[in-house]
């Protein structure tokens, strides 16, 4: 080799333009996000004082969509400038940031079309160019050769500018996916009220009735990154389709980048919730991680500083508003399941108290039958169907004295104590109410207030007794059954349906028809102590077996 040096070309980073546009395209898959990127900047560049106005005309048999708008318009220079790639956009180097940071116009509709035509009219000139995929594909890498129509010409029409998307690509236009999408953006644009039509159809920002309203702060590590921003988080009357759904992020007014549901679109009630919140922390320049990219796919960058602070903000408030929407709707079930149950509880009741009120019918027949006098007319007396309505039993409400029962002759061998046993045994005793008296008293036929113990006879209750609690508990004293809604059996039961399912209502009828079967014969053993084993378990099981046969109707 010579000892002449070579000369070495100095390395530099190259970009083929034609590829770098339709890579760009890449980003636009869907017809509505292609039309909202014009329909934008026709509602975004406005004139100050014009209410800006856009009409969308979508032609499904030519394949073509047309966005006319009355903005401001582009000049000849402007036109230069929205078709070079990655440009700085002039509203941000004006200090006004919002929509147009990536320069995406010119390769939006190429995202589902071939061909894209703007025709602008900007200060009294026209300027009308195309451009299609086929130049494109067919530029050297270096530029691509845009086709004057009209070259500054003069018009009488007024600022605006109508592009055209043909030769669309895609099998069928979704006309309503374009309505809709327009519609929930224009939240965005409801401080100026802008006018946006589909064809025929009007476009409008229809908030869903609103059920309660929440503003919530960032903690000041959060507000360090993304700045003392304001959360409105809204719950819906009912719940919402998902495009209605999750927390609009705007980085100025008209820029929406993202709409962020913070993970509980699945969750109990995360339909319901909708809201926005102002971050223009999110275009703050010189950040080497992009918050949101150029595909206007409304998501952001989760590697991104301020998004991660940003989504745990938005997150944690979402989850708080649905918690509290949770807790308030299971309250709302308790106090309504509360009703059930009791309606429930009633009927069982009912069931047990006409079994009983047939068995002391008819021990008190046999007794008459065969016994005279003495304690014998006093035993049963708290529970027959034909209680006058203004006599009252022994109970808890009102205050009275149950006079002594006159013991009858003893036989030889009967002691003092066998009369107290008897008169213990007694299922009710009558008595009279009196302010200064010393036993509590009810009403023996009721008067809907003392559902304790209606009419004297068994009372059946809902209750939280606990998980390690029984199945049932029975209070001898109010004849009242407690049925332990903490069980695990009946909770399980009740959580897997609710109180009129067939699982939940079989479990109480067994509940609570074991639990007055086992006081019969507490009773029965209390009456006589000295009854056989046998005895008691043949008389359980029939008051079990007779119940449960007056309720097999409702079993099913």
């Amino acid at each position: 080799m010579s000892g002449q040096s070579e000369t070495v070309p100095e390395l530099s980073v190259r970009s083929h333009v034609g590829r770098d546009l339709l890579a760009a395209a890449a980003s636009f898959r869907s017809e509505e996000a292609v039309v909202w990127e014009y329909v934008v900047n026709g509602l975004k560049y406005v004139e100050r004082g014009i209410v800006p106005s856009v009409q969308v005309r979508v032609d499904k048999r030519k394949k073509e969509i047309v966005i006319a708008d009355n903005a401001r318009g582009l000049s000849e220079g402007d036109l230069q400038h929205f078709f070079t790639m990655h440009a700085e956009n002039r509203e941000r180097r004006a200090g006004r940031p919002g929509r147009g940071k990536w320069g995406t116009g010119k390769s939006a509709a190429f995202g589902i079309a071939n061909a894209l035509r703007v025709d602008t009219v900007h200060d009294g000139l026209r300027n009308v160019v195309d451009l299609t995929r086929a130049q494109i594909e067919a530029s050297n890498g270096s530029e691509i050769p845009v086709t004057w129509l009209v070259r500054n010409e003069k018009s009488a029409n007024g600022n605006g500018t109508q592009v055209t998307i043909s030769d669309i690509n895609l099998t069928r236009i979704d006309m309503e996916s374009i309505v809709q999408y327009i519609e929930r953006h224009l939240a965005a644009f409801r401080g100026v009220e802008p006018q946006v039509a589909v064809n025929s159809h009007v476009c409008e920002y229809r908030e869903p009735q609103v059920s309660a309203t929440q503003v919530f702060k960032p903690s000041a590590k959060q507000a360090a990154l993304i700045g003392d921003v304001e959360l409105t988080i809204k719950v819906a009357q009912v719940p919402l389709t998902e495009r209605e759904q999750g927390v609009q992020v705007t980085a100025g007014p008209g820029n929406l980048v993202a709409i962020e549901r913070g993970g509980i679109e699945h969750k109990e009630f995360g339909s319901w919730l909708f809201g926005e919140v102002d971050v223009p922390a999110l275009e703050e320049p010189g950040q080497p991680i992009e918050p949101y990219d150029s595909s206007r796919s409304l998501q952001l960058n989760l590697r991104n500083p301020k998004v991660i602070a940003l989504i745990g903000f938005l997150g944690s408030k979402l989850e708080e508003v649905r918690r509290t929407l949770v807790e308030q709707a299971a309250e709302a079930r308790k106090s309504e399941e509360t009703r059930r149950l009791q309606t429930e509880s009633d009927r069982i009741a009912a069931l047990i108290n006409s079994d009983y009120e047939e068995q002391q019918r008819k021990l008190s027949q046999i007794r008459s039958a065969t016994e005279r006098g003495g304690m014998v007319g006093d035993a049963g007396q708290g529970t027959p169907a034909g209680d006058d309505a203004g006599a009252y039993v022994e109970g808890t409400t009102i205050p009275g004295n149950i006079p002594e029962p006159e013991p009858k002759a003893r036989q030889n061998g009967e002691h003092e104590s066998d009369d107290h046993d008897r008169r213990k045994a007694e299922v009710t005793h009558r008595g009279e109410p009196d302010e200064s008296g010393v036993h509590p008293l009810d009403p023996a036929g009721g008067d809907g207030s003392a559902r304790r113990r209606p009419r004297g006879g068994f009372s059946v209750k809902y209750w939280n007794l606990g998980r390690e609690g029984d199945r049932s508990q029975y209070d001898k004293g109010r004849k009242t059954i407690y049925i332990n809604l903490d069980h695990p059996a009946v909770e399980a039961a009740l959580g897997a349906g609710s109180v009129e399912d067939a699982t939940f209502r079989r479990l109480s009828y067994e509940i609570a028809f074991t639990e007055y079967a086992i006081a019969i014969g507490w009773e029965i053993s209390e009456l006589d102590p000295d009854t056989p084993a046998d005895d008691l378990l043949y008389e359980i099981r029939s008051s079990h077996e007779r119940v449960a046969r007056a309720a097999a109707d409702l079993y099913r």
